[in-house]
């Protein structure tokens, strides 16, 4: 049995959770842990003891990028844990986004590898997929091969003094192999869903049969989110669980079009699989 917990996400199930801009998913697997992202503040902290979840016993962390609302909470849990943490070598990028056309810029990124390394963390940095766990995988680059998904035009990093446009080259996802197919965590789903579950099939060779996650489609243009609707249709997919980035918009679309295959996937959701 697989069971997949969200601690953090932009709403909750119960008042005494914490909701915020942020996501964090605890995936349990025969006597095995994984956390996937760490949301942006102590809620992580917060929301995991209500639920009943020991944090300190977590030894496997997966940053799906370098984000802000992703890694913020890795801070607080590397005071009561010291797990090692999977994730893609571009994670450290001094990353913005663009508020304005003037050059304004918001720094969304995260701390320093040395900050967290005096913290006590571990990391593991690979480009290519790694099993965390039995089952368990990072998908590794996810490389971009449809026609309709891209990358926020806001986003830009530093390198040196340099800016450069930021196609979130870390962006990685958790892919489980399970019975019933690949089942597919997204973080922010930077370079897309189908473009994820299109790169995880290849690289696993298996069908996914569904997603929990992060989906960037709430800030997606049209073009994108219909597209997206139309290849969920081919997929045939049995789980989806949008979340955060999501919005509430695109979520409730989703739900018109799929009905019962859609979970609203808010702190507190507990998904099984057998």
């Amino acid at each position: 049995m697989i069971k997949i917990t969200t601690i953090v996400e932009n709403t909750a199930t119960k008042a005494r959770f914490k909701a915020e801009h942020g996501l964090s998913m605890l995936v349990e697997r025969d006597g095995e842990t994984v956390l996937f992202d760490t949301g942006q503040t102590d809620a992580l902290i917060h929301n995991a003891k209500l639920l009943g979840i020991d944090l300190s016993k977590i030894d496997k962390v997966v940053l799906s990028h370098g984000h802000y609302d992703h890694a913020g909470g890795l801070k607080y849990l590397l005071e009561i844990a010291k797990p090692k943490i999977y994730a893609h070598p571009e994670i450290f990028r001094k990353r913005y986004s663009k508020l304005s056309d003037d050059g304004n810029l918001r720094y969304i990124g995260i701390e320093d590898r040395e900050f967290y390394e005096q913290l006590g963390a571990e990391f593991v940095l690979s480009s290519e997929p790694v099993e965390v766990a039995d089952g368990i995988y990072t998908t590794g680059f996810e490389k971009m091969v449809t026609d309709f998904e891209e990358v926020d035009k806001n986003f830009v990093y530093y390198k040196g003094d340099k800016l450069f446009k930021d196609y979130v080259d870390d962006d990685m996802s958790l892919v489980i192999d399970t019975n019933r197919g690949l089942l597919v965590l997204f973080g922010c789903a930077h370079r897309g869903i189908i473009n994820i579950m299109l790169d995880a099939q290849k690289k696993f060779s298996k069908e996914v049969f569904g997603f929990l996650g992060g989906t960037h489609l709430g800030v997606a243009g049209e073009l994108q989110q219909q597209r997206t609707i139309e290849e969920l249709k081919l997929m045939d997919l049995s789980i989806m669980g949008p979340s955060h980035c999501t919005g509430m918009l695109m979520t409730a679309k989703l739900y018109c079009e799929f009905k019962e295959a859609v979970v609203f996937n808010n702190v507190g959701t507990i998904t099984l699989i057998a």
